[in-house]
């Protein structure tokens, strides 16, 4: 089929569905995976593989839209309202996932519950692929309910900063991994030394960005040009960071944290850029759907309802701790890990990697594919939960009330 014509019938499926299955209160986004998933190869097969080509490209752009303006959340006023303890507890939640389901796994394979041939290696790579928190789908639940208040501040900081934790936990496991079964080749040192240089100059990359965007924003007389002069920021900004091999989540982050707290028009700026993005979200997202293997689910087995099992309680019960140990208000401990649950992109990439890395563990790339699936459509719904149970949606008042 046309390409273009593609495009239309993606967005029109996408609408058509949010407006359907908007009937039954569920979130646009969820919306969205679904219709992707009934285009996509698993069933309908409509999409053409001449889109499926650009979804690298469209994911940089979507997830760079994002990450921008998830910067916004990063004001002085909301830092210092949350302050030390909102990155304590993106911090432990992280971790003590990755634990969780680390632990878990070395738990049944050396008891013989499940019997794999390198118990050690599978626990480490998947309690590190455990970590990440797909920050798409999360704030896309956030923007459609219009939530604001604590809970939604930390949430937003933990999705952000779940990627960066997740990345140092991923390369320290890989080095790990690859002493085991291949006898080495870098130290430990150097594994948790390379992440953290990545994401310090993926960060210096967007703040520098964010500061010449704030000066030459300020000759825009208009707020077409300056949502069109944030725009070619923003993907100047991602593009570079693909060309170094930096983040581009965390460069765009940056990006509009500096712009959110050195321009003073930054308001309208974001407000034309959350007009501007929807349409990139939702092709975004059925796209993502598109691509999502419906097949690989019976054939999870028991690893992967493992993999469901721990990482859910490890996302519930490791934010809840985290939050517990950094003293954050009661509705952050008690609602937090609901809405940590989704996962995609960057698990995704860890998948291949691992695939490509280590061939005789490939299996973990099907478990870690096959789950994003689950978490894909639980994870939005357990975000929707939180932010209505916090009391903190804006869009339906009456229900919020009734959550708290």
């Amino acid at each position: 089929m046309d390409v273009v014509l593609d495009s239309g019938i993606i967005i029109l499926a996408g609408v058509l569905a949010a407006w359907i299955l908007g009937k039954f209160k569920l979130p646009k986004v969820l919306s969205y995976i679904v219709v992707g998933a009934f285009l996509g190869r698993s069933m309908a097969n409509i999409v053409s593989p001449s889109i499926v080509r650009w979804e690298e490209i469209i994911s940089v752009v979507a997830l760079g839209f994002i990450a921008f303006l998830i910067g916004d959340t990063f004001r002085w006023k909301n830092i210092v309202e949350i302050g030390s303890k909102g990155i304590l507890v993106s911090l432990l939640e992280s971790t003590l996932t990755a634990v969780i389901v680390g632990g878990g796994f070395l738990i049944l394979t050396t008891t013989g519950i499940l019997y794999v041939k390198h118990p050690v290696p599978i626990s480490l790579l998947l309690g590190a692929c455990a970590a990440a928190t797909a920050p798409a789908a999360t704030f896309m639940v956030v923007r459609e309910y219009r939530a604001r208040g604590t809970l939604t501040n930390y949430l937003l900081m933990a999705v952000t900063f779940d990627d960066a934790v997740g990345i140092i936990l991923f390369d320290v496991a890989v080095v790990i991994v690859r002493v085991l079964l291949k006898g080495g080749g870098l130290s430990i040192g150097e594994a948790v030394f390379a992440p953290v240089k990545e994401i310090t100059l993926s960060l210096v990359i967007g703040a520098v960005m964010g500061f010449l965007l704030t000066y030459i924003e300020r000759f825009m007389k208009t707020k077409e040009n300056s949502l069109i002069l944030a725009i070619s920021f923003i993907l100047i900004t991602g593009g570079l960071s693909r060309q170094f091999h930096f983040s581009p989540l965390l460069s765009n982050m940056a990006l509009g944290a500096v712009f959110a707290n050195f321009s003073i028009n930054a308001g309208r700026v974001f407000s034309g850029a959350e007009d501007w993005v929807s349409p990139i979200l939702l092709f975004f997202f059925v796209l993502s759907g598109s691509d999502l293997d419906i097949a690989l689910l019976p054939k999870l087995g028991l690893m992967g309802i493992g993999y469901v099992v721990l990482r859910g309680l490890g996302k519930i019960f490791g934010s809840r701790m985290g939050a517990f140990f950094a003293g954050a208000p009661k509705k952050v401990q008690k609602y937090l890990g609901f809405a940590m649950l989704p996962q995609a992109g960057v698990a995704i990439g860890f998948a291949v990697f691992i695939k490509n890395l280590f061939p005789e563990l490939s299996y973990i790339t099907t478990i870690v594919l096959s789950t994003v699936v689950l978490f894909e459509i639980i994870g939005p719904l357990g975000a929707k939960y939180a932010i209505f149970g916090a009391g903190e949606a804006k869009k339906h008042p009456q229900l919020a009330k009734e959550h708290t």
